[in-house]
């Protein structure tokens, strides 16, 4: 089954549920989407429930961490749940791993201790951010006291934000997490458990960042190098985390960091989803695979055939985001094509309602050029803002 929830469903997704005929949630997201009705067949909650209930290890996918009320709140005691919490809550996360990295530092803190936590406790730098969350929403890298008190006097601004956005089960500010700083090149893996709980890797993408203080979603790179570099390593570590909860049956986008000296840990898994806002769509450009027909049907990429056809290019998926502290009331427009004319090789754009998303846009593409992967990088969304 799919659950289609807020905020964004690509034409991709939908197209993918209406060929393959598969059962879909009904729920007020799908009343309140522009699909054309009767495009694919509802389930209503009642019976989707029962059904599940009776399923040890549940097949479900969603394109919104928003579809984990449901199962929180109508699988409560099943696998699928107990999964979500293990991965959504990132001090619950931490702890599981603490075996596997015994010297890694984490504190969990209320929003209250936070405001009050001196900052002469904390060996810097660390890397704060909500215990449950999404984006890059009240996340900061900080590097000493003085980084830490400005973080804290905005931190309840920035959560406020997000909580118009998104619920409790995505993003909430009632906890933190302050942990050590990983240093490294930070990696994502969209990938699922099958049903013999052995991982499946989708795609990988490399993170690059401007800076040292950049922690933003601008753009992920893919290309046949890193998925012949790293595609072993980062499934040998899936594997050893599902055995941890004897996961099966189950989708995820994992965030990791590579060290310099080739430790690999993991910084947060994503629950029931690949790459959020369905940007996971473009492995459909890089490596001619649809995802989530990948998941439902239980197959595993050709990966040797695949990247043995791929060229040098890179792929990548780039977010244009709507700078946090703007006012929404006072955007008239934005300059999508002076915008777009930065990329080179674009292949397709998705235009977001920016009234009522973070987003401008989502765009696909394929590069070459390391300069142009900077100048994107570097680019400031408040500039073409009418």
């Amino acid at each position: 089954m799919i659950i289609i929830e807020k905020p964004y469903a690509s034409e991709f997704l939908i197209d993918t549920v209406v060929q393959n005929d598969w059962y879909v949630l009904e729920n007020d997201a799908i009343k309140d989407a522009d699909i054309e009705e009767g495009a694919f067949e509802m389930v209503p909650s009642d019976i989707a429930k029962n059904y599940y209930l009776t399923q040890e290890y549940p097949l479900i996918y969603s394109n919104s961490e928003n579809a984990i009320s449901w199962v929180l709140q109508n699988l409560p005691n099943s696998n699928l749940s107990e999964y979500i919490k293990f991965c959504k809550d990132k001090v619950t996360f931490r702890e599981a791993l603490r075996e596997m990295y015994p010297e890694f530092f984490f504190q969990a803190v209320t929003l209250d201790e936070l405001k009050n936590l001196s900052a002469e406790s904390i060996k810097f730098p660390v890397v704060l951010k909500p215990s449950v969350g999404f984006l890059s929403f009240g996340v900061h890298t900080i590097k000493n006291a003085a980084e830490w008190k400005t973080v804290i006097e905005k931190i309840d601004k920035e959560m406020q934000q997000a909580s118009v956005l998104y619920p409790d089960n995505v993003i909430n500010s009632s906890k933190f997490i302050i942990e050590e700083m990983i240093t490294g090149e930070e990696f994502a893996i969209d990938a699922y458990y099958d049903r013999d709980g052995e991982p499946v890797i989708l795609n990988i993408f490399q993170h690059p960042f401007l800076n040292s203080n950049d922690v933003s979603d601008r753009i992920y790179l893919m290309s046949a190098g890193i998925m012949i570099k790293y595609m072993a390593k980062f499934g040998l570590l899936l594997r050893d985390i599902g055995k941890l909860k004897n996961i099966k049956n189950f989708p995820l986008h994992i965030e990791i960091r590579v060290t310099p000296d080739d430790n690999i840990i993991p910084i947060e898994i994503n629950p029931m989803r690949f790459a959020g806002w369905c940007t996971t769509d473009v492995a459909k450009y890089a490596w001619g695979i649809n995802v989530y027909e990948c998941f439902f049907e239980q197959r595993k990429p050709d990966w040797n055939t695949i990247l043995a056809n791929a060229g040098k290019d890179v792929f990548y998926f780039s977010m244009a985001e709507v700078p946090i502290n703007e006012d929404k009331n006072k955007i008239q427009g934005f300059e999508y094509e002076r915008f777009l004319a930065n990329y080179s090789n674009v292949l397709e754009v998705r235009r977001i309602n920016f009234k009522e998303n973070p987003l401008f846009a989502i765009i696909f593409g394929s590069t070459t050029s390391k300069d142009e992967v900077l100048k994107i990088l570097s680019l400031k969304t408040k500039d073409y803002i009418l």
